[in-house]
């Protein structure tokens, strides 16, 4: 299944060449230039992961690529409980690195 992997290039690649648009979309505000540069790196961790996930995608690849994913939900849970400029994105965020988790585990059960 290639969907997910695909679905985390094309946000990673968002994330990284539109992080001010994407940050206004969700929050109404203007990004600063340290949000920005948060959603850049984030953006190409995405993009990283979404291409090791294609080129290997064994169990092991999968479940590394979960746990890398389950810790950056638990740094957004982090930012949900004690920044607040950056909770709405930070929880939306987590939620997805959680959807993203299941899917990996889930792929890497049926491999």
């Amino acid at each position: 299944m290639r969907a997910q992997p695909i679905a985390r290039l094309t946000w990673g690649v968002l994330l990284t060449t539109a992080p001010g648009t994407v940050l206004e979309t969700i929050t109404g505000r203007p990004a600063t230039p340290s949000q920005r540069w948060v959603l850049r790196v984030l953006g190409s961790r995405h993009a990283v992961q979404a291409v090791v996930d294609l080129a290997r995608p064994t169990p092991a690849v999968l479940r590394l690529g979960a746990a890398v994913d389950l810790l950056h939900a638990a740094t957004c849970a982090g930012a949900v409980a004690f920044l607040p400029l950056w909770r709405r994105p930070a929880a939306m965020d987590g939620v997805g690195a959680l959807l993203l988790a299941a899917g990996a585990l889930a792929q890497a059960r049926t491999r």
